[in-house]
């Protein structure tokens, strides 16, 4: 009996909202278009906080701290040991760069000269093998072999001046400085300290220490703390030991940089919300409209039997019904949405395309993965997160805001004297 009453009040509320079918359309189409703003947007912002915290972690680590000079003050081997004994830290890369010049061909460019070592230069450059680095030549960093970044390699209009096998003479701090070309590096990075590896040439630290600057002054220290637990604690020894340095915490950058995009999500969130306001008072606008049209009806309804709390239910049903279809819809368009930002090369998704060159900041800068082919230009790729989680709740938000928008006119229905129904016109 409760499922002929169950299938009557949907055959009753699917005839009511056929015979209304443009505003059922309407109303459908405002969910739809609802689901997929709303989507898009949080999704984004849920994908590329996700996307920057991958690149953080891959390339930093969330268990990495930075120590850099500020003003006159100075780094050096003496300190790269006392902070090497520290507890918690499990090693210590030093920094070191100095600005020199080549003239290759009679193309003359002004160039950093940077000392690393091979896993520095591979965390730099997020790969776990040298070689995915490189466009050509060999993964070796040595004495007198050098890598050379990619627009020291290439003029901009794309020509290739410098080859692996190429001997290439570097004028540093007063000195030349001559080295064979290893290899010449792919664009896009990330440097430390106003470093753009597209700009630089790197060789062994072991080489920058002996051949462009014996005094040992180091232009900062990369430190590997051994758990992510104990980065706040080193931290702190670090700025007790050196108070007039800058100590760069990256699990607090990250974390910075995941509260920029937690308050983008939600003013996305909001801006796209608004659209289920406006399907709130569409389908509040409706009902009411259905109440005044269908008096009569309710009338008789009343009359051969219908309690008084059918009424109500019946449009409250029309308005799942309508909120059911739209959210179907809207999700799966959502969805297929998703995949094809995620597939297509017109947003910026083919393996090829990605952020060329580099930009500095105060202490850090960084510069995306790019087309090795590509000179210019710019195509950020769209990271589109969708949850399972996420997915439910667009497709619950249409039906609560329908049910709660007809509630109010649905109940007003029910205050309307039976009496009053039949005689109205």
């Amino acid at each position: 009996m409760v499922v002929v009453r169950v299938i009557d009040y949907l055959n009753l509320a699917w005839r009511a909202l056929w015979e209304r079918r443009g505003r059922t359309i309407g109303a459908i189409a405002g969910i739809v278009i609802a689901i997929i703003a709303l989507g898009l947007a949080v999704g984004a912002g849920q994908g590329f906080k996700s996307l920057t915290t991958g690149f953080f972690e891959s390339v930093f680590g969330v268990n990495t701290i930075v120590l850099f000079p500020s003003g006159s003050a100075q780094l050096t081997l003496t300190d790269l040991a006392t902070v090497s004994s520290l507890p918690h830290v499990s090693s210590v890369e030093p920094l070191l760069e100095a600005s020199g010049s080549i003239n290759v061909n009679g193309h003359p460019q002004r160039v950093q000269l940077v000392g690393v070592t091979v896993d520095e230069l591979m965390q730099m450059y997020g790969v776990t093998s040298l070689s995915d680095a490189l466009i050509s030549g060999n993964p070796i960093l040595q004495t007198g072999v050098v890598l050379v970044g990619y627009d020291v390699a290439f003029t901009n209009t794309g020509q290739e001046i410098i080859y692996p096998g190429q001997l290439l003479t570097i004028t540093v701090n007063g000195k030349t400085v001559t080295a064979i070309v290893g290899g010449v590096l792919k664009p896009g990075s990330v440097g430390l300290i106003g470093v753009n590896p597209n700009t630089a040439i790197f060789m062994d630290s072991s080489s920058f220490l002996s051949e462009i600057d014996p005094s040992g002054v180091l232009s900062g220290l990369t430190i590997h703390v051994d758990k992510p637990s104990n980065v706040n604690s080193v931290s702190s020894m670090l700025q007790s030991l050196y108070p007039q340095d800058q100590v760069l915490n990256l699990s607090t950058v990250l974390s910075s940089v995941n509260q920029f995009f937690t308050t983008l999500e939600l003013f996305l969130a909001f801006i796209s919300g608004i659209s289920f306001v406006i399907i709130g008072i569409w389908i509040f606008d409706t009902t009411t409209i259905n109440v005044i049209q269908r008096t009569r009806e309710f009338g008789i309804m009343r009359a051969v039997g219908f309690s008084r709390r059918s009424i109500p239910l019946l449009l409250i049903t029309e308005a799942v019904i309508v909120g059911v279809i739209g959210s179907i819809i809207g999700v799966s368009l959502l969805v297929a949405l998703t995949h094809l930002i995620h597939t297509s090369s017109l947003f910026g998704a083919s393996p090829g395309v990605g952020f060329r060159g580099g930009f500095r900041g105060a202490a850090a800068s960084s510069a995306l993965s790019a087309s090795s082919s590509s000179s210019v230009g710019i195509s950020l790729p769209i990271p589109i997160t969708l949850t399972a989680p996420y997915i439910v709740l667009l497709f619950i938000v249409p039906l609560a805001t329908n049910i709660i928008a007809a509630l109010v006119p649905a109940i007003r229905a029910t205050r309307i004297p039976p009496a009053q129904t039949l005689r109205y016109e």
